[in-house]
């Protein structure tokens, strides 16, 4: 019986996502980036970097375009991350970070994050995630991006109007009918040679360049 209620619930979020996103009006700028990306890198792949909070507002962005990884816990909440985002045509990739020194899946699912985007296939990572600080880069995305050759495409998703959750990242879920504008940043390659101190510096200045971007976003928004 519980299992067959967290599948309908699964279900129920789907419809309500579902509902939603079609009353959005999405645009998209930056798309030079995306390609430069694409172009300079040698498996025709990138990671795109995502606050946490923001996350609902990229996917839309992204949905029913082409395959994109898209990674989810182990957890039940990850159930629903998973079902939602195969449902709007990503490729679900589980793990969890490492608890009380036991790996959760966190190691098999970089590994298959890099074997697919080896194939030509790109994805996103909050980077932030799964719980915080808020808008504090973690070195995840950084490390696929050297494994890989591929770059880290920092990108924000700004609403017009939302919902906005009293969770840690502060969670915001756009409203019916809500202006969303998506952008992508510069691409940034991390050398394969990068150490520990400098994937630091990496997840510093994607931090910053999702920082300025945001901020570029947000006072466009307000003069409109």
């Amino acid at each position: 019986m519980g299992h067959y209620f967290h599948l309908m619930l699964q279900q129920l979020v789907w419809l309500l996502v579902k509902s939603l996103y079609l009353t959005y009006r999405i645009e998209t700028q930056g798309e030079e980036q995306k390609e430069k990306a694409l172009n300079q890198a040698p498996h025709k792949s990138f990671i795109f970097a995502v606050w946490h909070e923001q996350v609902v507002s990229v996917m839309c962005a992204h949905a029913f375009t082409r395959p994109l990884l898209a990674l989810a816990s182990r957890s039940k909440d990850g159930d629903y991350a998973a079902y939602v985002s195969k449902k709007m045509g990503f490729i679900p990739v589980r793990g969890s970070s490492r608890k009380r020194n036991k790996d959760k899946g966190g190691t098999e699912a970089v590994a298959t994050y890099i074997s697919k985007m080896k194939e030509g296939i790109s994805g996103g990572i909050t980077v932030d995630g799964p719980k915080g600080p808020r808008k504090v880069c973690k070195p995840g995305a950084a490390l696929i991006a050297k494994q890989t050759g591929s770059a880290v495409l920092p990108v924000v998703g700004i609403a017009d109007k939302y919902w906005e959750f009293n969770s840690w990242d502060r969670f915001k879920l756009p409203k019916p009918f809500a202006r969303i504008i998506m952008k992508y940043g510069a691409p940034i390659f991390i050398p394969s040679e990068s150490d520990e101190r400098q994937l630091n510096d990496y997840c510093k200045l994607i931090g910053e360049e999702m920082e300025k971007l945001e901020k570029e976003l947000t006072s466009g928004m307000e003069k409109k």
